[in-house]
């Protein structure tokens, strides 16, 4: 089936009272796409969307919003291909960035502005992007880019919280994270890595990789992560005192954050973390909170098409 299926929130972020939706649906019409449109009513609902579509033959999809809607649809797609035993290689994912954080569209160079996204997805240009598998207790989710426990989660948790309130902006994830970081408080984990325990010990934060951005497009990952090359990647700040990781934090900024001293940065295919104490962490993905520890991610081994800038 050649028609996309473009799914997101016409009322929210930037795209707040609906018109800006149609003028994109609108465009791409005129370019001679086939759209059809599927609004969300609320937090999830994008998941079940996506599965749904792809059971009826869509094979061509449109984010539209920010990294959590882009996380939801491609969450569901997973869904779908897990139960249907099929492959998501034919599959294309494209953005339309009508939200607050806009981190994945980073990576395949996608325009923030939503007019130049739109000729993107016109011009069809598509690139790679390998599909990370995330098995919580509550369930199964896809990484589309990034995702963090400890500090990582804390910052995201409380960035929501001013996003639920109405504030906005990409500088929310700063402003926040000195609060979080200095009130961190460090649970011990177990991180087994492609079958070997790579950290034990008490947790300040960790960084969860397939892209290589977050919060307005600060790295905390290693340099040269790729979304193609069949591996993720983990940057590691064992359990250090609060002062020791507000510095360390700091290089995110400086994007070196991996290569400080003391910081544990390696790539896998699949990793486990479990808590070792009574307290289970909450795990980031994607700017939001699908679920908390004991985590089993991995990379499957397919890869989606991603309409790339």
């Amino acid at each position: 089936m050649g028609k996309w299926m473009m799914i997101g929130n016409p009322k929210s972020a930037s795209a707040s009272t609906g018109d800006a939706w149609n003028k994109s649906v609108e465009k791409l019409t005129k370019a001679g796409l086939e759209v059809e449109v599927a609004a969300t009513e609320r937090a999830g609902h994008a998941i079940e969307l996506a599965k749904d579509a792809a059971a009826k033959g869509f094979r061509k999809f449109i984010a539209a919003g920010g990294d959590g809607t882009v996380h939801e649809v491609l969450t569901g797609l997973l869904r779908y291909a897990d139960e249907s035993k099929t492959s998501l290689t034919d599959f294309t994912l494209a953005a339309l960035p009508y939200g607050t954080g806009n981190d994945w569209i980073r990576t395949p160079g996608i325009p923030e502005d939503v007019d130049k996204a739109a000729d993107c997805i016109i011009a069809g240009k598509t690139i790679k992007e390998d599909v990370v598998r995330m098995t919580f207790p509550q369930g199964v989710f896809a990484m589309a880019n990034i995702g963090g426990i400890g500090v990582d989660a804390d910052i995201c948790i409380r960035t929501n919280r001013l996003k639920e309130k109405g504030r906005k902006g990409g500088f929310l994830y700063t402003m926040v994270a000195p609060l979080a970081t200095l009130s961190r408080k460090r649970h011990p984990v177990e991180v087994t890595l492609d079958g070997e325990v790579a950290y034990t010990g008490k947790l300040f934060t960790a960084t969860l990789g397939n892209g290589a951005y977050r919060g307005g497009g600060l790295i905390q990952t290693a340099q040269d992560t790729k979304w193609d090359d069949g591996l993720l990647d983990i940057t590691l700040m064992p359990g250090y005192n609060h002062i020791k990781g507000l510095m360390l934090m700091l290089h995110c900024v400086s994007g070196d954050l991996a290569v400080q001293p003391g910081m544990i940065t390696k790539r896998f295919k699949k990793m486990t973390v479990k808590p070792l104490g009574k307290v289970a962490d909450p795990v980031e993905v994607d700017g939001e909170i699908p679920g908390t520890l004991p985590l089993t991610m991995e990379v499957t081994g397919e890869q989606i098409n991603v309409i790339a800038g």
